[in-house]
């Protein structure tokens, strides 16, 4: 059966050309999602209703409780502007960089960490902003703590102070034959009842008394006292430990009776130190070290005992080998030696502290400049790079460098144009961190490796990468004065065609939605021409439609920028003709094939099957 010609015009004034994103019609949009929670405890999937709650189970305290927020997209793609979290006890991971585009029947997952604050129950809230108008729908937290809490007290000499667990309970100096005590009070501010089964003192010369009958099971409010005495016999720091159930403290105290006296050699030359001296390294250079042997005497008239030796702080430039076996016992009259390191790591005076049993002694260093950074050199394409794409790139020095670097890449743009929040590392944002150790030439991205990825956007501009270098210890700033960059250049290029879909399909009529991008974010026209299917004609040509109206007022909206050179057009069609009973007008139509131009070219044509 012959069919009959249709011919298809294109509708004008209510069925004039749409563009998705413009912000009048985003408004106007309705998100189509939905949402559940799955609790990492018990895998059960719970469906939840905007404004719902996300109840995570008791948590016992320095504990993490998890649930994944599933955000389901049922209907065509759709936008996650932002999820935020409030609530100090509560923390989301796992988000991508916003706004990120969920397709149909496509799960954004987000990780919620709930860890409890330390109050019975904690409260919070999850927002999550949909579509490009931000839609926000909520969803409460809550989350209840589950445990006992031991809370200690120490009273000495009339001063009373909290103390926690694995922290140090010194005692006063205390002459031989003599004590000192203290009080530690125990109480359990918890919302569930705890049993001490053993209460001890591991150490001598260190006591407890007033102990309950044990096990002794707290309720909640409820506690004891304890006191703890220092009875030293002999004349040395000393240190033990209180153990309670499972907490514990360490117990410190020094009986007087003999008498440590210090000297270090440096350079030849020995210096005796007085109460209040310092050890005074000669200069040295950044990543080169000066040492000294430091000399323990001990000048009383009983065996000295020292438990400890160290640097106090942490990260210190100076540092400690050659050690003596601990705890170190010197007789009088006795001797014991070991090697102190100066390597600074800033430029300048540094000082630090040496532990010696129960007395400090100061330490004080001069750093001197580092040597120069060597040459550095980008492993990636340079140049021309594709719009909508993700090169990779790394960054080495020509030959290894003594000590250990960290620094950061940074992304600027040059364009005539909005700049693409789209460009940006695959780890999000337009700076990255990196590290280079000591000795090594390859910057290493965190979490990445020697490589990283860039996104390109879709706006033609130009992408400068641009690295900073300094010492990983002390962040001495080693950056050329004229840094080298690495450019890449996405250029101005005719539109590029991503999909092209029909919709709302009548009998007589449908709806054609195209998505693209344009990096010169400018359109002029599209040209839509159909194929007839078997039995059927069309006797209409290409249909051509001008854009550059509509174009140029959505790319020069604010609402566009958050998009680069991204655009959807939809274009409503309304089809006439005559066919065979029981057929359609939109039957005769097989496939529909589209380009689309902009003042430096055309796309290439995308065919839809219709």
């Amino acid at each position: 059966m012959r069919g009959r010609a249709i011919r298809i015009s294109r509708r004008t004034g209510r069925g004039a050309i749409l563009l998705a994103a413009l912000a009048t019609q985003a408004a106007a949009q309705q998100t189509n999602f939905t949402f559940s929670y799955v609790l990492a405890s018990n895998q059960n999937v719970v469906p939840l209703q905007p404004g719902g709650n996300i109840v995570f189970p008791a948590t016992p305290l320095n504990s993490v409780s998890q649930a994944a927020l599933d955000i389901t997209n049922i209907g065509g793609p759709q936008q996650v502007q932002n999820v935020s979290i409030s609530g100090n006890a509560f923390s989301l991971q796992g988000l991508p960089a916003f706004p990120t585009l969920v397709n149909a029947q496509q799960t954004l997952q987000v990780l919620i960490r709930y860890q409890p604050s330390g109050a019975a129950t904690d409260t919070g809230q999850v927002t999550v902003s949909l579509g490009t108008q931000g839609t926000q729908v909520t969803f409460a937290l809550q989350g209840t703590l589950s445990a006992a809490k031991l809370v200690y007290q120490l009273t000495e000499n009339g001063q009373t102070a909290p103390v926690t667990p694995g922290s140090t309970i010194s005692f006063p100096d205390t002459n031989l034959g003599q004590s000192n005590s203290v009080t530690l009070t125990v109480e359990n501010t918890g919302n569930l009842s705890t049993t001490i089964g053993s209460i001890a003192v591991s150490g001598q010369d260190f006591t407890v008394s007033g102990t309950p009958l044990l096990p002794d099971t707290l309720g909640q409010n409820a506690g004891f006292t304890l006191k703890l005495t220092f009875s030293p016999t002999q004349a040395a720091a000393e240190q033990a430990t209180l153990a309670i159930g499972a907490d514990s403290f360490t117990l410190t105290g020094r009986g007087l009776g003999a008498t440590l006296a210090f000297a270090y050699t440096m350079a030849g030359a020995t210096v005796t130190l007085a109460t209040g001296d310092s050890v005074v390294f000669t200069p040295a250079t950044v990543t080169q070290s000066e040492s000294a042997t430091f000399v323990i005497s001990n000048t009383g008239t009983i065996t000295a005992h020292v438990f400890n030796i160290g640097i106090v702080q942490t990260n210190s430039p100076f540092s400690v080998s050659g050690l003596p076996a601990l705890p170190l016992n010197i007789a009088p009259n006795g001797q014991a030696s070991f090697t102190i390191a100066f390597a600074p790591t800033t430029v300048g005076f540094t000082t630090g502290t040496l532990q010696v049993g129960n007395t400090t002694v100061g330490l004080i260093g001069s750093g001197t400049a580092p040597p120069a950074l060597p040459a550095y050199q980008f492993s990636a394409a340079s140049g021309n790079v594709a719009a909508l794409s993700q090169p990779s790139l790394g960054l080495a020095l020509s030959k290894p460098y003594p000590a250990a670097l960290s620094g950061t890449l940074t992304i600027t743009i040059a364009s005539d144009l909005p700049a693409d929040p789209a460009v940006q590392f695959s780890t999000g944002g337009r700076t990255v961190a990196f590290t280079i150790p000591a000795n090594g030439t390859a910057a290493i991205f965190a979490g990445q490796g020697p490589q990283i990825q860039l996104q390109t956007g879709t706006v033609a501009s130009t992408i400068t990468l641009t690295p900073t270098f300094a010492t990983q210890a002390g962040d001495i700033d080693l950056t050329p004065s004229s840094p080298s960059s690495l450019q890449l250049t996405v250029t101005a290029a005719a539109p590029s065609i991503i999909s092209a879909q029909v919709g709302s399909v009548s009998g007589n009529g449908f709806v054609l939605t195209v998505v693209g991008y344009s990096t010169t974010r400018s359109l002029a026209a599209m040209a839509v021409a159909f194929t007839a299917a078997a039995g059927f004609h069309i006797s209409t040509a290409p249909v051509n439609i001008d854009l550059s109206n509509v174009a140029a007022a959505y790319f020069d909206s604010t609402a566009s920028v958050a998009f680069g050179g991204q655009f959807q057009v939809t274009v409503p069609f309304t089809l006439s003709g005559t066919v065979a009973t029981g057929q359609t007008l939109t039957g005769g139509i097989a496939t529909i094939s589209t380009t689309i131009s902009n003042s430096t070219g055309t796309s290439s044509a995308i065919e839809t099957n219709f």
